[in-house]
């Protein structure tokens, strides 16, 4: 029987099994899955005499499955729990998958697995579902933690500010169990207020090294070589593969010309920059797939201003140009078209031409093609 992490914030709707496992590569929902189960069977006076925790890699099946039998002094089950079984030896893996498939109405077996890659690890989840619950907790999407952290701000008794849920999700990630952590920080940093802001989060919370490729673009679009070239080597001090470093930032710099693409268009029909929900006629045809520039500006209201900016700097046929750039950057790089000699020079060549373009277009009179 499988489950999702969420079917567990109810008692009444928890089914009385024997087995439980509880596997995805999401820490904090394993966490939570595991609390909420064991707290289903124990009573609280006496939990910590019915409960046994064990760690998969020392595990020897014999003892878990002894526990796993004893009559529980006071609880509804004996709980025994084993964290990472994914570390546990194969040999007892195995004996462990062929026991759980009997019948026990003692014990209650909580499997918490990070990893599914082995089979032996395959085999016993396998056993598991067929003998009581699966439990799937699977990373966490942005979706995923937008949510999350409006039913955490709720919980600390906060209001978390749109923008600065849409921060954190991009300076953290989907982890959920970093951006409970960190909510919690900033619950502490505002008090006595209740409201967390944008500004807030940038404070508190480290910049991800992307920003300094973001800030990079930003002096391209600007027509600024020199700062564009100054951030591009801070980048590059940092980076363990110059190569590496070179086709990532060559990827973020045609992500942001895509977008910046279709700014453009949407200028150019009459959008007036205020308001993502209200485009113009025909914008279906200047929207691609991905990435998708009204779902980039639903989410992240702040960089209304910057599109509309950049959008007045570079016309369709400048765009177009450089687009041309990044393509032959991009065949320099995978040797396939002449280099300025490294991944790093490459990418100066680059910046510095789009850089020019920026300029050669601001200098033009208002609204020249």
């Amino acid at each position: 029987m499988k489950v999702a992490p969420a079917a567990l914030r109810s008692a009444e709707s928890l089914p009385d099994a024997a087995v439980w496992a509880v596997a995805g590569a999401e820490d904090l929902a394993r966490r939570q899955a595991m609390e909420a189960i064991a707290a289903n069977y124990l009573d609280p006076a006496l939990a910590e005499f019915d409960h046994d925790r064990m760690e998969g890699e020392s595990l020897e099946a014999a003892r878990v499955l002894a526990a796993w039998q004893t009559v529980p002094l006071a609880s509804r089950r004996r709980v025994v729990t084993v964290s990472r079984v994914d570390e546990a030896p194969a040999a007892e893996l195995q004996k462990l998958a062929q026991a759980i498939s009997a019948p026990c109405d003692r014990g209650c077996l909580i499997l918490e697995v990070r990893s599914d890659e082995s089979k032996d690890v395959k085999a016993l989840l396998k056993a598991a579902d067929a003998a009581g619950v699966l439990v799937s907790c699977a990373a966490a999407k942005a979706d995923d933690a937008r949510s999350f952290l409006k039913e955490a701000a709720a919980r600390e008794g906060v209001r978390l500010e749109p923008a600065a849920a849409e921060e954190m999700v991009r300076r953290l990630g989907s982890d959920l169990w970093q951006l409970e952590s960190e909510l919690r920080k900033l619950a502490d940093y505002v008090w006595p207020e209740r409201s967390i802001g944008r500004q807030h989060v940038e404070k508190m919370i480290p910049s991800p090294p992307e920003d300094r490729v973001f800030a990079m673009i930003d002096a391209v679009c600007e027509g600024s070589v020199s700062d564009a070239l100054g951030l591009l080597r801070d980048q590059f001090l940092l980076a363990e593969d110059e190569r590496s470093a070179a086709h990532r930032t060559l990827a973020l710099l045609a992500r942001h010309f895509r977008l910046l693409w279709q700014a453009r268009g949407l200028r150019d029909a009459g959008f007036a920059f205020q308001d993502a929900s209200a485009l113009p006629p025909g914008a279906d045809r200047v929207l691609l797939p991905s990435p998708d520039l009204q779902d980039v500006l639903k989410r992240q209201a702040f960089l209304m201003r910057k599109f509309a900016a950049q959008s007045r700097r570079f016309s369709l046929r400048r765009l177009s140009g450089v687009f041309e750039i990044l393509a032959e950057t991009d065949l320099a790089l995978k040797g396939h078209a002449p280099s300025a000699g490294s991944p790093r020079a490459d990418l100066e060549m680059c910046l510095t031409r789009i850089a020019m373009a920026a300029r050669q277009q601001a200098a033009k009179r208002p609204g020249a093609a």
